[in-house]
């Protein structure tokens, strides 16, 4: 019940009132709220589905809970295309190789991007049963994604972590979730690994990406992750996968036929 005292701070909060506005609107006393919130006691059943919808919720959320739909990977591949994160051509990789499509996460702009990306994240942590003391970066472009997600993982599921972003101080012992961009060849993700343990002398437990190109990594026997999450002994989770878009592109999920061939083409060559 704890969950609905954090959610209904949270909501009231982002909507900006105050206790007293607050318990006017639903007929409550002050002091009721203020109870809700520190968890001394919960809303009459009866009430739940008026605050429900006095912050435009289902009740599943108000209890923290966010159902995991059918489409949930392709709404995100839906998001990522209609924000251009996600393009189609011909594009070079950091790791020299050519490839049909682009994730490009970083193409923040405005704050409706980042925010939605924000929930994803959070979504696949929740997902995942990733949730951890403390969401740690290691670059500048992770910075923006750290702050959504903590900000969505406490909107969202009430969940309230501390968050390190790059050259902020990392103590030593603490659980930690990685959040990065894309995964492919896994060079960036085992040098931010390494120096993650420098500071931390430890290893994230989690690692949280955005699109897992399901490449391979330094030898064509195991793919990228395989070999990361052996050699570090962390866990990667990733929102989709490349197979997850090809799917989404068979479906009609995404208007892109015309680069079906080019993305299956480029499957056989560096996908597991």
């Amino acid at each position: 019940m704890n969950r609905i005292g954090n959610k209904i701070k949270a909501l009231r909060r982002a909507k900006g009132i105050t206790q007293n506005e607050f318990a006017e609107a639903m007929l409550v006393s002050p002091q009721s709220v203020s109870k809700w919130e520190n968890h001394l006691s919960v809303p009459d059943i009866a009430l739940l589905p008026l605050i429900a919808q006095y912050f435009g919720i289902t009740m599943d959320e108000l209890f923290g809970y966010r159902l995991q739909t059918p489409n949930y990977k392709d709404r995100f591949i839906r998001f990522m295309l209609d924000n251009g994160m996600l393009r189609f051509g011909e594009f070079t990789l950091q790791s020299g190789r050519i490839s049909p499509y682009l994730i490009h996460s970083g193409d923040y702009q405005n704050t409706s991007r980042i925010s939605g990306l924000g929930e994803f994240f959070a979504d696949a942590i929740k997902e995942h049963s990733a949730e951890s003391g403390m969401l740690v970066g290691n670059s500048e472009r992770e910075t923006p994604l750290i702050i959504a997600t903590s900000m969505m993982l406490f909107n969202q599921y009430g969940i309230d972590t501390d968050y390190r972003i790059a050259n902020q101080s990392l103590k030593p012992g603490r659980e930690m979730t990685f959040i990065t961009d894309t995964f492919t060849s896994g060079q960036y993700l085992k040098s931010a690994l390494k120096e993650i343990k420098e500071k931390t002398g430890s290893y994230p437990e989690n690692i949280i990406v955005s699109v897992d190109r399901m490449e391979h990594g330094s030898t064509e026997n195991i793919s990228a992750k395989t070999e990361i999450e052996r050699t570090f002994g962390v866990k990667i989770h990733s929102i989709v996968t490349f197979d997850d878009i090809i799917s989404a592109i068979e479906r009609g999920i995404i208007n892109c036929k015309n680069e079906l061939e080019a993305m299956k083409q480029y499957r056989k060559k560096y996908v597991e």
